[in-house]
């Protein structure tokens, strides 16, 4: 019985940390307007917001999840032929190995290849991408971003809309994943408590409980 209310626990507090109190995500504090911030939750600029990406972007940066991929890449023939071999999102280690000079190339300009940002909106949040974005230099010193979108506060917005939309479900499909997470961790609690009961009826009767 122990055990089985040390897992329970164990469980429920997983998923307090992951969906309620991420320890992991940032607790800075980045003030954003009102009405930029309405842009960047809303899924309707995502489409504006990829394309924003493409044009300000993308010479720098893939967003892999949505086979958005460098713009020296997007031009090289081999991705094609790659997209039909693997699907249009690459393993990561595939397109690593084949676009290893053009990822080189970046490294050389920026100390470092620049990442891949799939999942930044998830990391850093809606208020952190939208100031460094626009001002990278204020909020990180010292990086090698340039402030590509400086003065373009509204376009920020969607592109961040777009980030949302490749990090995050719709709302609809994130409400039907949290109630199937529910229901698994109910499913979980209550086998439990059967094959502990199952378990010390067995017990007793080999005279062992």
């Amino acid at each position: 019985m122990i055990k089985t209310i040390f897992f329970t626990v164990l469980t429920v507090a997983f998923f307090y940390i992951v969906w309620i109190n991420n320890i992991f995500a940032p607790h800075e504090k980045y003030e954003m307007p009102p009405e930029h911030r309405k842009i960047a939750m809303d899924y309707k600029y995502a489409k504006e917001g990829r394309e924003l990406f493409i044009q300000n972007c993308a010479s720098c940066h893939s967003v892999r999840y949505d086979a958005l991929y460098l713009t020296q890449v997007q031009a090289n023939p081999m991705l094609a032929s790659l997209q039909e071999k693997y699907g249009k999102v690459l393993p990561r280690d595939v397109y690593e190995a084949v676009f290893m000079n053009d990822l080189n190339a970046l490294k050389e300009s920026f100390g470092k290849v620049p990442p891949d940002l799939s999942t930044i909106y998830l990391v850093k949040g809606p208020e952190y991408l939208y100031n460094f974005i626009l001002e990278p230099q204020k909020v990180l010193p010292g990086t090698t971003m340039p402030p590509v979108m400086a003065g373009r506060p509204e376009e920020t917005a969607k592109i961040i809309a777009y980030l949302r939309s490749v990090s995050e479900p719709p709302p609809q499909e994130k409400a039907k994943r949290n109630i199937m997470g529910v229901v698994t961790i109910g499913y979980l609690i209550v086998m439990g408590i059967l094959i502990w009961l199952w378990r010390d009826r067995i017990l007793k009767k080999m005279g062992l409980h």
